[in-house]
């Protein structure tokens, strides 16, 4: 499935890009179609994060990203780095003393937050507010040109450290006047366009979620469970891993197990990273078929790798396994999709066609499936494969059993 982002840049007073502001899109077509505000934002966090990939939208500048009231009181922000995101605060938002407090907390921890559309009447209604937040983005068709002036004359009153960003800057003239009265950052047609950045992605499902979300929420949450259920969903899988390896976490050493991926977050993260991917859930089913030959595959490859000389790897077999067919479930390449996935070298090697032991047991997966029994013997013998040809049967009904299992779970 398609998926889609637009981002538009912030611009400084050099013409400098300070950074740029994601946006919701559900096409190509470049504008914004009405939706629960939740889900928008909850599509923008997914599809930029942890699909796309951060690097890839914001060329490392940080990205301005609309919160509704609901994502804030659940502190959805705190799931991505400080260094990476400034959290908007959308103008129907209520300044309430609850979101002032949470406002308050994540300005200790660090984050940067901006209000969004701000109108000079406004002023007095805000002030509070206006006291924690770090840039007030004043839009520049809601004021007019004495409203305009005024504005940042009033508001310094409130919060001397204030910046002041001028979105919707359509001409020089807006550009030289916003300038002349104070605003350091600017946004608008005048600069540039809101540009689509095209990704694609797969569905998870719901079930999983509902399952890791019970899980997480019980007072003392099973990491192995969790994994069982991530480890049964190839997409899920992927999602956690690109994400634990992202530039958002910084990790020193590639994760490559889902349960040190888990730990590494902790249930607070996990909890808020699996609310994202359901708000953004999407109506299309995916291929349940793909799914079952994929898990089939990944407990294969374990218990294959047990009883070889990759049985000090087996959690890499069964990932190996579980992205053999990730091509199909995403409709890309292997090529493009692995490219981003923290598999060790070989793995991914093998996995885009390369010869080595993860290569050479997965044939015997390949000819077991084809039931190609005559070349199973001899792919084993060529190979060297210390392995007594009837436990594979043993080990692939095993396989089928297990992966059924997690299915109807």
């Amino acid at each position: 499935m398609d998926i889609f982002v637009a981002r538009q840049p912030i611009f400084d007073a050099k013409k400098n890009v300070y950074a740029y502001e994601l946006l919701y899109r559900d096409s190509s077509v470049n504008k914004y179609t009405a939706v629960d505000g939740n889900k928008a934002t909850a599509a923008v966090l997914a599809n930029s994060f942890m699909e796309i990939g951060y690097d890839t939208i914001t060329n490392g500048k940080k990205a301005f990203i609309n919160f509704t009231e609901q994502l804030l009181n659940m502190s959805a922000p705190t799931l991505f780095p400080k260094e990476l995101i400034v959290i908007e605060i959308l103008e129907d938002v209520e300044p309430t003393s609850a979101l002032i407090e949470k406002c308050i907390e994540f300005k200790q921890k660090g984050y940067t937050i901006a209000l969004d559309d701000f109108e000079y009447k406004n002023v007095e209604k805000y002030k509070s507010l206006l006291k924690v937040v770090d840039i007030v983005k004043v839009d520049w068709m809601l004021n007019s040109p004495e409203e305009k002036r005024k504005l940042v004359k009033e508001v310094k009153k409130v919060n001397q450290s204030l910046k002041f960003l001028a979105e919707k800057i359509e001409t020089d003239d807006d550009y030289q006047e916003a300038q002349k009265n104070g605003y350091s950052l600017f946004q608008g047609y005048f600069f540039s366009k809101p540009t689509i950045i095209k990704g694609t992605t797969s569905q998870n499902s719901k079930i999983n979620y509902l399952q890791i979300i019970n899980e997480i929420s019980s007072g003392s949450p099973d990491f192995y469970k969790i994994t069982r259920v991530i480890e049964k969903d190839p997409i899920l899988t992927l999602q956690l891993l690109k994400l634990i390896n992202s530039v958002m976490f910084r990790s020193i050493q590639k994760v490559t197990s889902v349960y040190d991926a888990l730990v590494r977050l902790g249930t607070v993260e996990i909890k808020k990273w699996i609310s994202v991917l359901m708000l953004r859930e999407a109506t299309k089913e995916k291929p349940i078929e793909v799914m079952r030959i994929s898990l089939v595959r990944a407990y294969f490859m374990e218990q294959l790798a047990n009883v070889t000389k990759l049985r000090t790897r087996k959690s890499e077999a069964f990932l190996f396994g579980l992205f053999s067919m990730v091509d199909v479930l995403f409709n890309y390449s292997k090529e493009e999709l692995l490219h981003d996935i923290p598999l060790n070298d070989d793995v991914k090697d093998a996995l885009l066609g390369a010869e080595n032991e993860f290569s050479n047991i997965f044939k015997i997966v390949e000819y077991y499936e084809k039931a190609e029994w005559e070349n199973l013997g001899k792919h084993i013998a060529e190979k060297g494969i210390k392995i007594n040809p009837f436990e594979i049967s043993g080990f692939y009904y095993s396989s089928l059993k297990l992966a059924e299992s997690l299915i109807e779970y």
